[in-house]
């Protein structure tokens, strides 16, 4: 069992892996003069408790915090953990994936917004960016359709495609939405590189976790699974967004995973 001391100091050592060797004054460092007892807090409990968990890569960990800024809509963090991704690692262009990859969770306002503000932070530390272009109009739709068709069986498994009478789609309009979400959702944004399976995953259920948005969190924690990630990777990730997100948000995903993890178990 380690010391609050002992925590708060190594809470001052990520912050340091944040700022590429000192440690950062936070995103709004005012707040530190204001709420000196809550800054402790953070550098024990989420800095020097949270980051240090083994269960997932630091950057793993940085992607949660991206993802979760983005489709939050937290600007001034958003700007201080753009330059911190960089120095933990993640390229310039792995940070724009991110937050390409919130689009469909938080709207392309939010990631359009994020952008600009990584394009400020690249700027600011002269981080070299050049776009990906990747994305190919040459292709006929029911290409992309099964690119995307492709993409989710790969992570759901080859439930993805069974259709049930009882749940499936009643309006044509329903069934055109599908088959364009399937097009564009898993075609285009599932299959794009530069970020893993897994790192998608878990920047889905991030961004699912802190949306509140239980019934899809249901499907990507279910995909998470079969895609070979542990239980207590899922539940590495719903801890990471505690702090950026809210407690109540996090207490229900993780109540959610439990409930999934039992009912696979029996």
């Amino acid at each position: 069992m380690t010391t609050l001391n002992e925590r708060a100091q190594k809470g001052s050592e990520i912050r340091a892996k944040f700022g590429g060797g000192t440690p950062s004054n936070g995103s709004v460092p005012g707040s530190r003069s204001m709420a000196p007892d809550l800054h402790r807090i953070a550098d024990e409990a989420l800095f020097g408790s949270i980051w240090q968990r083994p269960g997932l890569k630091i950057e793993h960990r940085e992607m949660i915090v991206l993802t979760v800024l983005t489709v939050l809509q937290r600007e001034n963090q958003l700007h201080r953990h753009v330059a911190n991704a960089f120095n933990l690692g993640l390229s310039s262009q792995q940070i724009i994936e991110v937050m390409i990859h919130a689009s469909f969770y938080g709207g392309v306002p939010a990631a359009f917004t994020s952008m600009g503000v990584a394009e400020a932070v690249f700027k600011a530390n002269n981080i070299p960016f050049e776009p990906l272009l990747v994305y190919d109009p040459n292709e006929t739709p029911d290409e992309l359709y099964q690119k995307g068709v492709s993409k989710r069986v790969e992570y759901m498994g080859d439930s993805a495609n069974t259709g049930n009478a009882n749940t499936g789609p009643v309006t044509q309009a329903e069934r055109e939405f599908n088959r364009l979400t399937t097009e564009y959702y898993w075609g285009s944004v599932w299959t794009r590189p530069l970020l893993d399976l897994t790192s998608r995953s878990i920047c889905t259920m991030a961004a699912l976790t802190v949306l509140g948005r239980s019934d899809q969190l249901r499907s990507h924690i279910n995909g998470a699974l079969n895609l070979g990630l542990s239980q207590e990777e899922i539940v590495e990730v719903l801890i990471q967004t505690t702090f950026y997100g809210g407690l109540p948000f996090t207490r229900s995903a993780i109540d959610l995973a439990n409930e999934i993890f039992r009912s696979r178990t029996d």
